[in-house]
């Protein structure tokens, strides 16, 4: 008596299906939340010139228990550290991305690397 052919999938289900659905078009969400991002960056850059006009316009401006030269300072001091912030919180993201794009198979980091052309493409250039 012969055996019949063993079966990985139940029954009516076929190898060959439809590719899914998509459900969401991230293309949108990113590039929305990407513009969110900069204006969020903006208006923080103009609070801290506002910030700086401001103390630097009224020369008797300081900060209580520190004199005028100290006060500087530690303005430069938050400018430098939200310059900075400001910057890490657009590249830790990017280098974290890459660390995790070294994990993959050679396909996922040809998409990836396909991605990233597209990016840059399509950012203006200065």
């Amino acid at each position: 008596m012969e055996k019949p052919d063993r079966r990985n999938l139940l029954p009516g289900v076929r190898d060959a299906g439809t590719p899914p659905a998509v459900v969401v078009d991230s293309r949108v969400v990113v590039a929305r939340a990407r513009r969110r991002a900069a204006v969020r960056d903006v208006l923080d850059l103009v609070l801290l010139l506002c910030v700086d006009g401001l103390f630097l316009g009224w020369p008797r401006a300081h900060v209580p228990m520190l004199g005028r030269d100290d006060s500087l300072l530690a303005l430069l001091a938050l400018n430098a550290a939200m310059i900075a912030f400001l910057w890490l919180a657009r590249a830790l993201p990017r280098w974290r991305a890459r660390r995790v794009a070294v994990t993959w198979c050679p396909a996922e980091r040809s998409r990836y690397a396909e991605v990233l052309g597209r990016i840059r493409i399509s950012r203006p250039t200065r």
